[in-house]
């Protein structure tokens, strides 16, 4: 570990997998994933009793023996466990629960559907520009089911329909299968709010969902934000569906530990999009694990973001994908005020930021009325041609919000009047209209940035200062 970061490992333990992964985070909130590991365990595996199997508890509490020294090997400040659904409802978890402590020293908390459901949400708010959408995530045990509109979480459901579950009780018979899963899907209450809306997917079967589209196994980038569309999601499905499930591991780009569970694992997505009419899926490369990190880093990190870019009803996607970079980059939070003349999830948008996302604090909101009521109390400073003072006059705190108007009119005039104090301009020619929004954005934000000795961002490199 150095310049101050901690190192934190995160189990996350499902019906089907056990994974680990040790996580970097540094003092100014950046954070990176140093390891993983993952075996297949098959913890929910012949639950028909309601009782974890002896074979499956020891093959997890062996794998958490060595996850243990992994964790140690790795300098973790803590180990942070969950486990879900096959713990959940097992008769005899206390014996499990025992076992993992005595051996590996490691105490797992026990994720409600509920808390399964907000960190899957957590994943991909932290890392995919995500507006309204329906998020799923199918694991061994249970298909967790999440409404966000706006970005927020609106409504989660858990349900019975584990990849490994659904696959123990309808081994012999997928159209019965299939049909369990649509009945238990369509009735849930709020269903039909998300029609048309796209899908966004967690978990290893959406993840080998992508590796079958592109024929081969893709790392977490190339999968975080890969795009189907409805019509290849059907089209996966069916040749999964027509073919034997002994033949299912030849697939290219199967995921051999998963091929006799994907049919099981995938049906809720194939659901989903016939019934809601959705227009492709959107993959997410993280999951539960990943959520239960970000909630830690958050509570860490703690206070509010040092700086804080607004842009009010931006209309050009790679106007927002560059200053989402600027924030990457410097540790800045991003705030949209709707409506914005794009879509959160534009392709334009996701390339301009590259594969900066999962290091931006977004936060959107339904109008300047809703943005100054959820940061009431803040100091604003508006961006504008019309201000009477350069922006390098203004004096610049930790907190402060930046706004910036949309690209065509730039800020209303009504608010510009409220406070003219707080108006600033960057100098130009006369006769000139304006700069680029991003570059007008990095312009105020580094400045901001030096008056406060740049919040302990890195000013230096050892670059020229190493002889060869």
């Amino acid at each position: 570990m150095t310049d101050g970061a901690r190192n934190i490992a995160v189990i996350d333990l499902g019906s089907n997998s056990l994974r680990m992964s040790v996580n970097s985070i540094t003092p100014d909130g950046k954070w990176k994933i140093l390891a993983k590991m993952r075996e297949t365990v098959r913890l929910g595996e012949g639950m028909k009793d309601g009782c974890l199997k002896t074979d499956a508890m020891e093959r997890v509490v062996s794998a958490l023996e060595q996850y243990a020294l992994a964790a140690a090997a790795a300098d973790c400040e803590e180990i942070i466990a969950t486990a879900t659904q096959a713990v959940r409802i097992a008769k005899n978890r206390e014996q499990f629960l025992a076992a993992a402590k005595e051996r590996a020293g490691i105490s797992f908390h026990i994720l409600s559907g509920e808390e399964e459901a907000r960190y899957s949400f957590m994943a991909v708010r932290e890392t995919l520009p995500i507006d309204d959408g329906l998020i799923f995530d199918t694991g061994g045990g249970s298909t967790e089911i999440m409404l966000v509109r706006n970005r927020e979480l609106q409504k989660c459901v858990s349900t019975p329909c584990g990849a490994v579950m659904m696959t123990d009780r309808f081994r012999a018979d997928q159209e019965e299968m299939y049909n369990e899963i649509y009945s238990i899907i369509k009735a849930i209450p709020w269903i039909e709010e998300a029609r048309g809306l796209p899908i966004y997917g967690v978990g290893g079967s959406a993840r080998t969902l992508g590796q079958l589209c592109k024929k081969r196994q893709l790392s977490a980038n190339e999968l975080n934000g890969l795009e189907i569309s409805r019509k290849t999601v059907a089209m996966l499905y069916r040749r999964i569906y027509d073919t034997a499930p002994e033949g299912r591991a030849d697939i290219e780009g199967m995921d051999k530990s998963r091929a006799d569970v994907i049919l099981a694992g995938l049906t809720p997505l194939e659901v989903m999009m016939d019934m809601l009419g959705s227009p492709k899926l959107v993959l997410c490369a993280y999951g539960v694990k990943e959520g239960v990190f970000f909630e830690r880093k958050n509570e860490i990190i703690k206070g509010k973001p040092k700086l804080n870019l607004v842009l009010v009803e931006p209309e050009i996607p790679q106007n927002t994908g560059n200053i989402a970079r600027t924030c990457a980059a410097a540790g800045l939070a991003l705030h949209l005020v709707r409506p914005l003349g794009f879509d959160i999830s534009d392709k334009a948008l996701k390339r301009a930021g590259l594969d900066y996302w999962d290091m931006v604090d977004v936060r959107c909101y339904d109008g300047l009325d809703d943005f100054f009521e959820k940061t009431a109390g803040g100091r604003y400073f508006y961006a504008t041609t019309k201000g009477g003072r350069p922006y390098t006059e203004a004096e610049y705190r930790e907190g402060d919000y930046i706004l910036f108007g949309k690209e065509t009119r730039g800020l209303p005039e009504e608010l510009l009047k409220r406070d003219p104090a707080r108006c600033v301009r960057i100098p130009m020619m006369a006769g000139a209209r304006s700069l680029n929004l991003g570059n007008s954005a990095a312009i105020i934000a580094y400045e901001a940035l030096r008056q406060n000795d740049f919040f302990g961002l890195k000013q230096a490199s050892e670059y020229l200062n190493n002889e060869k």
